[in-house]
């Protein structure tokens, strides 16, 4: 029985070497993901996409209004076409915001506010988000769940 204990162990043991380590968030994680939300506002705020990329998972989900939207692409595939026809946001803001850093994970709550003018519509949307946040190996903090709603 001994024999198979041993076993049992240094085979757990070869498991353990082989798994890659997970991330572990540095000392004040919740600034650098306050930092990243914030870039994230100022991308969507002046639609500009190639800002906003930087920041999303190629596997980034958004589910809003009912509906899913999944895949970096098919997020920031819209912002740039607002953008060609001359849309504008006016106002974004993100109030009453909570960071909570888990390990390797973040989720961020606000209360957003956004105006937008497409087409010569004006749009008004408010509402609350929860965003979930991955910790890349090079330490940058990643978006790859955002959902929204009144």
């Amino acid at each position: 029985m001994s024999v198979l204990v041993c076993s049992a162990a240094a085979v757990l043991a070869l498991f353990q070497d082989a798994a890659p380590p997970t991330p572990v968030a540095a000392p004040g994680a919740e600034a650098m993901v306050m930092s990243t939300l914030e870039d994230l506002r100022k991308g969507e705020l002046f639609l500009d996409a190639s800002a906003l990329e930087q920041g999303l998972a190629a596997s980034f989900t958004l589910i809003e209004g009912g509906s899913r939207i999944s895949g970096s692409f098919a997020y920031l595939e819209p912002i740039r076409r607002l953008r060609e026809r001359g849309g504008e946001v006016k106002e974004l803001r993100f109030e009453q915001t909570l960071v909570r850093v888990y390990g390797g994970s973040a989720v961020a709550t606000y209360r957003y506010t956004k105006s937008w003018n497409e087409t010569g519509v004006h749009h008004r949307e408010q509402g609350w988000s929860s965003d979930v946040f991955e910790l890349r190996d090079d330490g940058a903090w990643l978006l790859v769940l955002r959902h929204r709603g009144k």
